[in-house]
């Protein structure tokens, strides 16, 4: 019990971060009906942001730092809408599909020329405490990470409720056309979808480099695990997106303490398509009935 005990310790705090990064997916899509394949590699750009802000390059502290990384994914993710979104409002799925996987490419490509494919240190600045509860070891690092998780859904969720951009943005998310003919400014909408999708991406980003101690250019991969976690727990579904990244993230711990960690990240795709073939909306999506 104190071995299962630990992994779903371990799990939930990487699921955590896997249901951000969902997370900004998720409002994106329910915004503006674009399937952002560019997600992992915005999370990668927050590490780097970090890095640049940090001691390392410009030698600003952690409370200065960490702040301005998360400010500058705001106009990170309004340039995205513009050059890559807006242009094709209106297109057919494949091209906007196309045009975010060429996003990613290009943000791969900037990381690159500007800051290298070496692994670059970065000093946590998160605490370093461990505690063990019943023989069970707790990290503060994973009671943060479950903590920021938690605390965005609860703040999403309030936003979405009890703000008139959040109540658009629901509209929006409901039916387009008649959110439009409502009078509400579709492209508005999507530029705050945009920016909030990218700054929580950008928080992963940042947990993951304090949690690390470097950042590295593999750190998209870890972002492309976000895709099982919103298909499963539901592609519109907000809370939806942050219990598919736990359940991600408990699976892969199981599967790694009990079976094989070679085997994780294969074994959490076969679960995503027995998902499709069992329930493909997802476990908190929305079966779309339409009359003909």
């Amino acid at each position: 019990m104190t071995k299962l005990a630990q992994l779903l310790i371990i799990g939930i705090a990487t699921g955590s971060i896997y249901g951000l990064i969902a997370l900004g997916f998720t409002l994106v899509y329910k915004a503006t009906k674009v399937f952002n394949f560019a997600q992992g590699d915005l999370m990668m750009l927050g590490a780097y942001m970090l890095v640049s802000f940090s001691s390392t390059s410009l030698g600003l502290p952690a409370w200065v730092a960490i702040p301005l990384a998360l400010a500058s994914a705001i106009p990170i993710g309004l340039a995205f809408q513009f050059l890559f979104a807006r242009p094709l409002i209106g297109q057919p799925f494949l091209p906007v599909v196309m045009a975010t996987i060429g996003a990613s490419l290009i943000i791969q490509a900037v990381i690159q020329m500007n800051w290298g494919v070496v692994d670059l240190p970065f000093e946590s600045t998160f605490p370093q405490k461990v505690f063990n509860v019943s023989g069970v070891r707790v990290s503060s690092f994973d009671l943060i990470t479950i903590g920021v998780a938690a605390a965005c859904v609860a703040l999403f969720a309030l936003f979405f409720r009890l703000t008139r951009i959040g109540l658009q943005m629901r509209a929006a998310a409901a039916h387009n056309e008649a959110a439009v003919l409502s009078g509400i400014n579709i492209h508005r909408v999507s530029l705050i979808a945009w920016g909030i999708g990218t700054m929580l991406a950008f928080v992963a980003g940042v947990i993951l480099a304090n949690g690390q101690g470097a950042v590295t250019f593999s750190l998209a991969g870890l972002g492309l695990l976000a895709f099982p976690a919103v298909v499963i727990g539901g592609l519109e579904s907000v809370p939806g997106a942050v219990i598919g990244g736990v359940i991600v993230g408990v699976l892969q711990a199981l599967i790694a303490g009990y079976y094989d960690p070679l085997a994780q990240d294969s074994l959490v795709y076969a679960a995503l398509l027995l998902m499709l073939l069992v329930r493909p909306t997802g476990l908190f999506g929305q079966r779309e009935i339409q009359r003909v």
